[in-house]
C-alpha cells in the first residue's frame, strides 16, 4: 500500500478521524487545523490524541489572529473534514440551501484547496447535499473546486450499509485533484444488532458509565401502557414481544382505538395529566388531518433510527433496564472503548456524540481514498459526479448553477454556528 499522509480541519469529536486510523494502521494526522466556535467538540478527540496517542502534532485555529493565511509547512496527500451539517439538516427549522451554516462548506473546501492543495479532500454532511434540495450548496462546492483545479464526488450512504445498527443517511463530498474523477466501491456490510452492543459490559468504574436520563423507563407512561398492551411486566418482557426498533408514542396511537383511549387510560393509573393532555391534543390533530411530533421514548430491537436530537436520552437498554448511558452512544457510534469525552458531565454534551461520523463508515470512506491513491478505482472522464452506494450507480453532472460568493456571505450572519 502507497503511504500517504493527512491532515484535518474542523473535526469535531473525532469519529471520522477515528475511522481514518482505523483504516491506516493507526496512522495519525499530521496537524489539525480548526476555527474557534468549534473548540469545545475538537476537544475531546484533541484530548484523546495527546494522552491516549502521544500526538504532538499542532492544534491551529485558523480564525485567531495572526492565523488568518497560515499555511502549514508539510504537504499532505489528503485533508478531511467533518463540517456543520445543519444548514442542509431535515432536522434543523433553519435548514435552507442559503442557510449561513454551508458557509463552512465553503470556507474550509477555499482554504483546503487553495492553500494546502492535497490530492484530495473531502468531507461529510447531511444527506440533502447529495439532492435537490442541496444543489446549489453542491454546485457552489464544485465551483470552488474547479477554480483550484479539482473535481468532485458526491457520494451519497447510509451507515447501515457499513455495518451500523443505524441507518444514518449521509453524503460524503471528495474533492481531487486533476480532471478526473474516481468511481469508488460500494458496500454491503452485515449489520450488527444494536442489542449486541448494548449488552455490552461496562465496569463501575468507566467514567463514561453516566445514565443521559436518571429516570426510570417504567414510569414514562407511553411505555407503561405498551407494556400494559402487551402483558408485559418488565422490559426486557416488552423487548422480547416487540420485532423492531419501538417508538412507544406512535405505538401507542397504532394498537389504541384513539389517543383519547391512551389518554384516559394514563389518567385513571395516576399519570401527570399533562400526558393525557398532550395525547388528546395529538388525536385533535389526527382528526383534523395533521400529524404530531412522534420523538419520543424508544425501545431499541436490530436496526434503531439515528443517533440524534432527543434519541439518547430518550431511548431505554433494556438489559439494564435504564435509559442508555454516555458509553452505550460511544459504542453504537463504533468511538473505541478507551475514549472519554471531557467535562464533570459528559452526559451534559452528548450532542456532540451525535454531531459526528459513525467511525465503521468512516473508515469505508477511507478505503476509498486509499483505493484511489493505489490505482485500485476506475476514473471517469467528468469533473462532476454523484454517486449512490444506495442504488449503486451513479452520473454525471452535466449542469450546475451557482449563486456569486458576495451573495452567499451576505445571507444569516446573525445565525448561530452549533
Amino acid at each position: 500500500m502507497k503511504d500517504i499522509t493527512y491532515a484535518t480541519i474542523v473535526p469535531l469529536i473525532g469519529g471520522e478521524n477515528f475511522g481514518i486510523m482505523q483504516a491506516t494502521n493507526n496512522q495519525l494526522p499530521e496537524y489539525v487545523l480548526s476555527y474557534t466556535p468549534f473548540s469545545k467538540n475538537d476537544a475531546h478527540f484533541i484530548s484523546h490524541l495527546r494522552e491516549k496517542e502521544g500526538w504532538k502534532g499542532e492544534y491551529i485555529f485558523l480564525d485567531v489572529e495572526g492565523n488568518e493565511n497560515y499555511v502549514p509547512s508539510k504537504r499532505v496527500n489528503v485533508v478531511n473534514t467533518v463540517c456543520p451539517c445543519a444548514g442542509l439538516s431535515s432536522l434543523s427549522v433553519s435548514s435552507s440551501p442559503d442557510s449561513a451554516m454551508n458557509e463552512w462548506m465553503y470556507k474550509t473546501a477555499e482554504y483546503v484547496l487553495g492553500k494546502v492543495q492535497p490530492d484530495m479532500f473531502w468531507g461529510e454532511n447531511a444527506p440533502r447535499l447529495f439532492t435537490n434540495a442541496g444543489k446549489k450548496v453542491a454546485d457552489q462546492l464544485y465551483k470552488i473546486g474547479r477554480d483550484n483545479g479539482y473535481t468532485l464526488n458526491l457520494y451519497y450512504t447510509e451507515s447501515r450499509l457499513h455495518g451500523l445498527s443505524q441507518k444514518r443517511p449521509r453524503t460524503f463530498y471528495f474533492f481531487t485533484k486533476g480532471e478526473k474523477t474516481p468511481i469508488f466501491k460500494n458496500f454491503r456490510r452485515p449489520m450488527q444488532p444494536v442489542d449486541d452492543i448494548l449488552q455490552m459490559t461496562t465496569s463501575p468504574d468507566d467514567k463514561m458509565n453516566r445514565l443521559i436520563n436518571s429516570k426510570n423507563p417504567t414510569d414514562n407512561p407511553w411505555v407503561a401502557y405498551c407494556m400494559h398492551k402487551a402483558g408485559a411486566k418488565t422490559l426486557m418482557e416488552f423487548h422480547s414481544k416487540v420485532e423492531k426498533s419501538t417508538n412507544c408514542i406512535v405505538t401507542s396511537d397504532k394498537i389504541s382505538d384513539s389517543l383519547h383511549e391512551v389518554a384516559e387510560w394514563m389518567d385513571t393509573n395516576g399519570f401527570d395529566e399533562k400526558y393525557g393532555r398532550r395525547a388528546r391534543a395529538m388525536q385533535g390533530k389526527l382528526d383534523i388531518g395533521k400529524g404530531y411530533w412522534a420523538h419520543g421514548v424508544t425501545m431499541p430491537k436490530g436496526e434503531i433510527p439515528s443517533l440524534i436530537g432527543a434519541l439518547p436520552s430518550e431511548m431505554i437498554n433494556p438489559y439494564t433496564g435504564t435509559y442508555l448511558t454516555v458509553r452505550d452512544c460511544l459504542r453504537i457510534m463504533k468511538l473505541p472503548e478507551e475514549f472519554n469525552m471531557l467535562g464533570d458531565k459528559p452526559e451534559s454534551t452528548i450532542n456532540h456524540v451525535c454531531q459526528n461520523v459513525p467511525v465503521t463508515t468512516a473508515a469505508d470512506m477511507m478505503s476509498n481514498v486509499l483505493d484511489y491513491f493505489n490505482g485500485n478505482c476506475d476514473m471517469l472522464d467528468a469533473t462532476y459526479v454523484k454517486q449512490s452506494n444506495g442504488t449503486m450507480g451513479y452520473e454525471i453532472v452535466d449542469n450546475y448553477e451557482v449563486q456569486s460568493l458576495d451573495e452567499f456571505f451576505s445571507l444569516q450572519k446573525s445565525s448561530t454556528v452549533l
